[in-house]
């Protein structure tokens, strides 16, 4: 949450300081170093979560000190080639693709970003596993709180540029991989014989499927850059930036949180209760998200434009247009935490990886056929088609180890009275974009909220049991 707080307060400082083109440049690296930094790893994170519990509670023969020696060797290794890897592609493949001339200079300093990210995740992760979650989140702060310090400074004290920006990110990295490591000084030992070659492998085993889904999936997320930026250019790379960097921040904020709370529940449901209950939480489950995302995509896509506009200025008005597609793609993905549950359940990622990599070849070809006809938004609309069949191909590979009802009514029902309100309010203008963006703010979300308290029961009973009220029987009912 906090971090995505500072994300949002750097937002106006960077489009407002950075031409349109430049803004576009610095997504399209900021996505390239995500991808890298998922891909040089092996999905070796995952993997010292996973060894970890099992060494300490002696279930495998592998000691402490060998993990420990093993991951670092390992992870100092990867961090050297995947930066080697950065290095090259930045000084002699991207020149020839990009517009921009200042290309090689801002991948070289990013090196130093993807250098440190990498050899920091050993420790980072080393945290996850002992479930010291506060260290991990003050790390996370640690980095956010750094990166915007200097932002700020170098706007008060110099000259806003992307040169200076992805240097506050490498200073910000450095500080984050700095205190993560010293949190971990006291349980880290290492000496070069205990580095076991058999461990890493079986570390690399576990780990590369999972880095595969990973990578497919940024690469889902991220590759319309590129093709935006090849056939339309960096002003419309930039404008479509801005406005699907704005709702990212809100994936952070509202549903990343959630989904990160789906996971264990019906986990730990399906070890303490069994098949049956589990199909109740997740079709309850499903249907509360779907009920209650339908009108919060309907608000944020209203007040979104007015609000990028207040933050960012007038020059990224015409990326608006892709806002309510990608605030829908966000929660398109979201179904997938429940519907392929039964996927994570009996630990069935092959299928996952599949389908991911079906649905990222529908993408790429999608894009290239979309947006020379539809510009930015056929890059959107792309979007949400590719992880719709990802969404189809997860479910039926899903159900055939747990299946449950998918609730279809309810949701059906606030899908289209939600659209009803946004037809109404779109086009409405209420004088200045600050005033426009709290007034549809305000209508929508008092109708939307009215309607469910109105119509849907089950969510009228989740909303007065999470305020600690008895809910009131309505008129209809």
């Amino acid at each position: 949450m906090i971090s995505a707080l500072c994300g949002v307060i750097s937002f106006p400082i960077m489009t407002r300081s950075l031409s349109v083109a430049d803004y576009g440049t610095m997504g399209l690296i900021a996505s390239t170093l995500a991808l890298f930094a998922a891909v040089g790893k092996l999905g070796l994170q995952h993997a010292v979560i996973r060894f970890f519990a099992q060494v300490r509670h002696g279930n495998i023969d592998f000691t402490p000190r060998e993990l420990n020696s093993t991951v670092s060797v390992v992870f100092l290794l990867f961090a050297t080639l995947t930066t080697v890897a950065w290095l090259v592609m930045g000084n002699l493949v991207l020149p020839d693709m990009l517009e921009s001339d200042t290309v090689a200079t801002l991948f070289n300093i990013v090196a130093g970003v993807v250098f440190f990210r990498l050899l920091g995740s050993g420790a980072m992760n080393f945290l996850r596993a002992q479930q010291r979650s506060g260290v991990v989140a003050g790390t996370m702060m640690i980095a956010r709180g750094v990166n915007l310090a200097l932002i700020v400074a170098l706007l008060l004290f110099g000259e806003v540029n992307l040169a200076g920006l992805f240097v506050c990110l490498l200073l910000a990295e450095i500080a984050s991989v700095g205190h993560s490591m010293w949190r971990y000084r006291a349980d880290f030992t290492f000496a070069w014989r205990d580095v076991s070659i058999r461990l890493g492998r079986s570390m690399l085993v576990y780990g590369a499927p999972l880095m595969l889904l990973e990578s497919l999936g940024l690469v889902l997320r991220l590759s319309d850059r590129y093709v935006i930026e090849a056939l339309l250019g960096v002003d419309e790379l930039g404008q479509y930036s801005a406005s699907y960097n704005l709702v990212a921040y809100l994936d952070v904020i509202v549903l990343a949180a959630l989904m990160q709370a789906v996971k264990p529940m019906y986990v730990n449901l399906w070890e303490s209760e069994g098949k049956e209950a589990t199909r109740a939480f997740l079709s309850s489950g499903l249907r509360l998200f779907l009920v209650i995302g339908a009108p919060f995509v309907a608000v944020f896509s209203l007040t979104s434009p007015h609000l990028l506009s207040v933050l960012a200025g007038e020059r990224y008005a015409p990326g608006t247009v892709i806002i309510p597609l990608v605030t829908l793609s966000f929660l398109v993905e979201g179904t997938m935490h429940f519907l392929a549950a039964g996927l994570f359940l009996r630990k069935e990622t092959r299928s996952l990886m599949i389908w991911s990599a079906i649905a990222t070849v529908v993408n790429l070809g999608l894009n290239f056929a979309l947006v020379p006809v539809l510009g930015i938004v056929g890059a959107a609309l792309v979007t949400i088609l590719s992880y719709s069949v990802f969404i189809v191909g997860v479910t039926r590979a899903g159900f055939r180890h747990l299946s449950f009802r998918i609730p279809c009514r309810g949701p059906i029902a606030m899908a289209a009275l939600s659209l009803l309100v946004y037809e109404g309010l779109a086009f409405l203008t209420f004088g200045s974009d600050l005033m426009s963006m709290v007034v549809k703010g305000a209508l929508s979300t008092v109708m939307l909220g009215a309607a469910l308290l109105a119509f849907d029961a089950p969510t009228r009973t989740w909303i007065f049991a999470m305020i600690g009220r008895p809910p009131r029987a309505s008129a209809a009912e």
